[in-house]
């Protein structure tokens, strides 16, 4: 073997060497931005979402449309920097916390507007008319109740959320609607008798009697014998 081709083979050893470093220089990078790509699009999919959210609730009155300039303006700021080559983690990480930010910003708008608006539109229900159902509707329209002031109360609003607050609102105010409203008097007994414990037939009157059947509510009420 020559010196000139050990000196190329040295050569060529030490050129493959530099590529092996490069590629993995290279490779290391590649998967520092996909890492941090990841992350951004996630804190980008949760804004989507909540913008989705807010368009929801503005549809429906609720909100005013949300102000998205500032999304705008964190893109710009991202592209500048990313001009010259793959972005830093600095870069990654602001834009980041600027999507985050945003998403959480949105978040508690419509959190705070569905509370308001939600709570409204139960008050707009003549719920003091559920005893007046008969027994199955009236057990359906106090679930729907208790579901819709669920509702209201929820940690995590979604876009399910709002449309199934309303398809059970719709449902609720049909069975209502056409349903008149209870006198003040058999409101009254019936509080009576739904208070634990509950009252004994003493506690009864003739005229308590007449009322419920009246009303028809009477097949709706059970006695039980309490003792020896």
């Amino acid at each position: 073997m020559t010196n000139l081709s050990v000196y190329e083979k040295a050569v060529q050893l030490q050129n493959r060497a530099r590529q092996i470093a490069a590629g993995a220089v290279g490779e290391k990078e590649a998967a520092r931005v996909l890492s941090r790509s990841k992350e951004l699009r996630a804190a980008l999919a949760e804004l989507r979402t909540q913008v989705e959210l807010s368009h929801t609730l503005a549809t429906l009155g609720a909100a005013h449309k949300p102000d998205l300039s500032g999304i705008d303006t964190a893109r710009t700021a991202f592209e500048r920097k990313a001009l010259n080559g793959l972005p830093s983690d600095a870069v990654f990480n602001t834009a980041r916390k600027k999507v985050q930010d945003l998403a959480g910003n949105l978040r508690g708008e419509s959190n705070a507007a569905w509370v308001t608006w939600a709570t409204a539109q139960i008050t707009l229900l003549p719920l003091a008319r559920i005893p007046m159902l008969a027994g199955d509707e009236r057990e359906a329209a106090l679930n729907r109740e208790r579901e819709l002031r669920q509702a209201v109360a929820a940690k995590s609003l979604s876009k399910t959320d709002v449309t199934l607050f309303t398809s059970t609102y719709a449902l609720l105010a049909e069975s209502l609607n056409d349903k008149s409203d209870p006198p003040s008097e058999l409101l009254e007994l019936l509080e009576r008798l739904e208070k634990r414990p509950s009252p004994t037939l003493r506690d009864i009157t003739d005229d308590d009697i007449a009322l419920l059947r009246q009303f028809e509510m009477d097949i709706h009420i059970t006695l039980q014998r309490t003792g020896a």
